[in-house]
């Protein structure tokens, strides 16, 4: 009787398992398949499935220099803000994990309550700010108020990683000469690898999807792949195919981003380090 309760539980948790792996992955697969069709077949409804592949939409948009330079600006804006969000949030984080005052709990409390300050609220003052500056529609610009945003999030799940680490190896690190830094380089850093991983991974996407920043502090001249696929929606026409393909350019770099991260992602936090 229990291994027949055990070949029911295995067999209804492959079914809801592969119920959740199509519901994930049917989007993306319709967003493929309306991209590799012509204009009048992403139209018909239902979906066609079975069709011959048209990349003419693909030539097309990579012919364009604007659809080029909003992918090239997506790129540095993300890679940028991400390697920001990722270093000074590690930095953060060990400070607070390592030195400890009275004052901790506030200053970890506020970064907390800094997250839940929608972007809408901060946009416009950072408008104002930037355009007494001189910064808006400008690469640094964005990089900065995206990280300034973003930061918190950083320090959030690099704190709990921190944390998890034992301070007995710091304390052998420095009984081996090593300084507050070097510690923190050679020793800190790659056992927190998993962490900083995963960090990285959801900072990215954030950053990389990211609308209501742009939108208010960029122009004409700095324009990102969001901001790009929106204006295919007009008053008069939705350009489906357009907007397909461009959604599906727009995920590659996520996902080559996971499956390059996934064995960091994967592995034991801390794993051949002396646990307390």
């Amino acid at each position: 009787m229990r291994r027949t309760l055990q070949v029911l539980r295995r067999i209804g948790n492959g079914i809801v398992a592969v119920v959740l792996v199509v519901a994930s992955l049917y989007p993306v697969a319709w967003l493929v398949a309306i991209s590799l069709q012509p204009a009048k077949s992403a139209y018909t409804m239902p979906t066609r499935w079975l069709f011959v592949p048209d990349f003419s939409t693909y030539a097309e948009l990579f012919a364009d220099p604007d659809f080029v330079a909003a992918l090239v600006n997506t790129i540095q804006l993300t890679v940028f803000g991400t390697a920001l969000c990722v270093i000074l949030g590690a930095l953060a984080a060990y400070s607070l994990s390592r030195y400890r005052t009275r004052w901790s709990g506030l200053l970890t409390g506020s970064i907390a309550m800094s997250r839940v300050v929608p972007s809408f609220a901060v946009v416009l003052p950072i408008f104002f700010i930037y355009r007494s500056l001189n910064l808006l529609d400008s690469m640094a610009g964005l990089v900065l108020a995206l990280t300034a945003f973003q930061l918190p999030l950083s320090i959030l799940i690099l704190l709990n990683v921190m944390n998890d680490i034992p301070k007995s190896i710091d304390e052998a690190a420095e009984i081996d000469g090593a300084g507050a830094f070097a510690t923190f380089r050679r020793v800190i850093l790659p056992i927190s690898r998993p962490g900083l991983a995963a960090t990285a991974v959801l900072t990215f996407v954030l950053i990389w999807n990211e609308f209501l920043f742009v939108l208010v502090l960029a122009g004409d001249r700095l324009v990102t792949m969001p901001m790009l696929i929106s204006t295919f929606q007009t008053d008069k026409q939705i350009l489906w195919t357009e907007i397909a393909a461009s959604s599906v350019i727009s995920l590659l770099p996520v996902g080559l981003l996971i499956v390059l991260a996934q064995r960091h992602l994967l592995a034991g936090l801390g794993a051949g380090a002396v646990r307390e």
